[in-house]
């Protein structure tokens, strides 16, 4: 019987069972539930044969499950009516590895399950790599190259120090993991396009907005963004994040402007030196929409992004933001002095038919205030000074929606006030628009950066006043100030729900932002370090040559270093000693190997006996190893040591003559 047909023990079948049930486990993330349960009950079935110490069962019957396997996969594909997905694929393999484990019997069969184990470990990072699952993988690796060790050589659990052992193997890896990370060349494009799943993350902000669209999203918690700006941190009313404008108007829903959104134009490139303004970076979380987020107002993206800018200051990337990004940009706080044609005014004033009450007070403040900006501040008034309410749960408005909500409810959420303000601006005779996006963020004071998320959602207006452009105006200001100095828990308080951070002790916020900084530090140096970011960082660094001349250095140099502990291991610490290793081993290349425990006498009489032509030889080496080594010989070191080779030479000398 070979090694490798070898049965396994019972406890060997629990190591398999245990290490694949843990490999799999993380998979629920992202699988359907009805492939999770089929995965559940394979392992069941395993767990139930091994605990009852049960045959395994026969070859049909494994047969006839993989094929239910196979149609039940086959259903789950043609309902998804997507074709065999990426998170399908990963299933059936888990599947399959399970079978092969019923079917486990000799090592062979439980070497394929191991390797098959660190494939399904390498799956999990198909879907999202967040650092967690990285120190659980290489936990899980560990594991699961302990019991290989043991699959193969059982008495190692007597023998060594399994854990220290890998723990070196470690630590000897990883100098060559660090450098192939930091310096192999990175690709701006994957080897392979792997089939993907049904797009799960979506944006909060939609293209559109309509009473309750941004309202609906404050109970959210997931991230939208995150960002980190250059300098101090910026006061609560400088953070509006923009992402759209909104112009035509039908009475329910405000839409972009379809001719303008089609006049693109190459986003412009930061400059290379620093400008007035503000400098971030943000990390963009998966929407499966173009629209990239800036800080209004946004001038310039750092090169490598794919995007364009439309003339309203929106910036659309190439395609979906199907995986999460990064990318600087600059800003300006302070609007620009444009000229405004007479297509956009006529844009930024049309209005549907409807709304008699609010159009009458339009006119009212438009023959009363000749200047614009009194007519946007006569707004402003009417939404402080009224009865207006701030929250999260507005009454239902009439087919008259501007009118409804102006005169008679008075309470919404900020799409509320900032399409009942545009109509009003406009009617007034103000070019008007609304703009969509976010509005403030919770600082991490331990990581320095922003999270924006979902629940920041927020909508605003930006009016056109001679010589000055387009202004940005918040109504919501105006009603719920907290709303935009103190973020969205001070003006809503309860309505928002026990998970917002204003509702933790400070203790909790504290260990969320650890891990928030531990989230973004990952993200920033891990699964964000592309080719541009290893550019930066070989400039930094004052490299001239290129990664992959940087590369094979610094493998050649660790190479070396690797030679290094193979060399002081075969450098002799003794002369003498080197010397009667070399007479033990020309006895062993002529049929006469030293046992482990025999000593030099002993070794000498059997060698004498076994080569009688060479006794001599072996007895004047003998003596004077002995003599020098365990005796108080009179003769010096250096003569003990020239004594042996010439006595070694001999001894060769003898063999050969044989």
């Amino acid at each position: 019987m070979t090694t490798n047909a070898r049965p396994l023990r019972h406890e060997d079948h629990g190591l398999l069972l245990g290490q694949l049930a843990l490999v799999l486990a993380p998979q629920a993330r992202t699988l359907p539930v009805a492939v999770s349960l089929l995965l559940v009950l394979l392992l069941g079935w395993r767990w139930v044969l091994w605990r009852r110490r049960a045959p395994l069962p026969s070859r049909w019957m494994l047969g006839i499950t993989a094929v239910l396997v196979l149609v039940v996969a086959s259903a789950l594909a043609w309902q998804a009516g997507s074709g065999l997905g990426r998170d399908l694929a990963v299933a059936l393999l888990g599947a399959f590895v399970i079978l092969k484990l019923l079917e486990c019997r000799a090592l062979t069969d439980a070497t394929l399950v191991t390797q098959l184990s660190f494939y399904l470990l390498l799956t999990l990072y198909l879907s999202d790599q967040p650092f967690w699952l990285a120190l659980y993988s290489m936990a899980i690796g560990a594991w699961v190259l302990r019991n290989w060790l043991l699959l193969h050589h059982p008495e190692a659990r007597s023998r060594l120090a399994i854990w220290p052992l890998l723990g070196r193997m470690a630590l000897l890896g990883l100098p060559w993991a660090l450098a192939l990370f930091v310096l192999f060349p990175r690709l701006e494009h994957p080897l392979w396009q792997l089939p993907q799943s049904a797009p799960r993350g979506t944006t909060g902000i939609s293209d559109t907005m309509r009473p309750g669209s941004v309202g609906q999203l404050i109970r959210s918690p997931e991230v939208a963004l995150r960002a980190e700006v250059a300098g101090a941190p910026l006061p609560a009313s400088a953070l509006y994040w923009r992402a759209l404008v909104l112009w035509d108007y039908d009475g329910t829903t405000w839409h972009p402007a379809r001719q303008r959104r089609q006049q693109l134009a190459p986003a412009p490139e930061l400059p290379p030196g620093t400008s007035q303004g503000i400098d971030y970076s943000i990390t963009l979380e998966p929407s499966q929409q173009r629209w990239l987020f800036v800080l209004d107002r946004g001038q310039a993206l750092s090169a490598g992004v794919e995007a364009a800018a439309t003339p309203d200051g929106e910036f659309m990337a190439r395609r979906p933001v199907e995986q999460r990004i990064r990318y600087r940009a600059h800003s300006t706080l302070a609007p620009a002095p444009e000229w405004l044609s007479p297509a956009t005014r006529r844009l930024a004033l049309s209005l549907p038919a409807g709304n008699p009450r609010a159009r009458a007070l339009a006119a009212q403040w438009a023959e009363t205030h000749a200047n614009p900006a009194a007519r946007v501040q006569a707004a402003l008034r009417l939404f402080a000074a009224a009865p207006f309410a701030y929250t999260l749960n507005p009454p239902p408005l009439g087919r008259e929606q501007v009118d409804s909500f102006v005169f008679d409810t008075r309470r919404g959420f900020c799409e509320h006030y900032a399409a009942s303000f545009v109509f009003l601006m406009r009617a007034a005779g103000v070019p008007a628009r609304v703009v969509t996006g976010y509005q403030g963020g919770e600082y991490n004071p331990i990581g320095q950066h922003y999270v924006v998320r979902q629940s920041d959602a927020h909508a605003w207006a930006e009016v056109w006043l001679d010589g000055r452009g387009w202004i940005r105006v918040d109504p919501t200001s105006a009603v719920a100030p907290s709303r935009i100095e103190q973020g969205l828990d001070a003006a809503v308080g309860d309505e928002a729900g026990a998970w917002r951070p204003s509702q933790q002790p400070g203790w909790l916020q504290d260990l969320r932002w650890a891990y928030e900084g531990v989230v973004y530090t990952w993200q920033r140096w891990v699964l964000q370090y592309d080719h541009a970011q290893q550019a930066r960082l070989l400039d930094t660094l004052g490299a001239g040559a290129g990664p992959g001349q940087l590369l094979a250095g610094a493998l050649g140099m660790l190479c070396l270093l690797a030679l290094v502990p193979l060399w002081r291991r075969r450098a002799p610490a003794d002369p003498l000693d080197a010397a009667y290793a070399r007479f033990c081993g020309l006895l062993a290349r002529h049929g006469c190997e030293r046992a482990p425990a025999e000593g030099p006498q002993d070794y000498a009489t059997r060698a004498s006996a076994q080569l009688p032509r060479a006794a001599d030889a072996i007895a004047a080496v003998t003596a004077v190893y002995i003599g020098v080594r365990y005796g108080n010989a009179a003769a010096s070191r250096r003569e003990a040591v020239a004594a042996m080779r010439a006595g070694v030479r001999q001894l060769a000398a003898t063999l050969r003559s044989r």
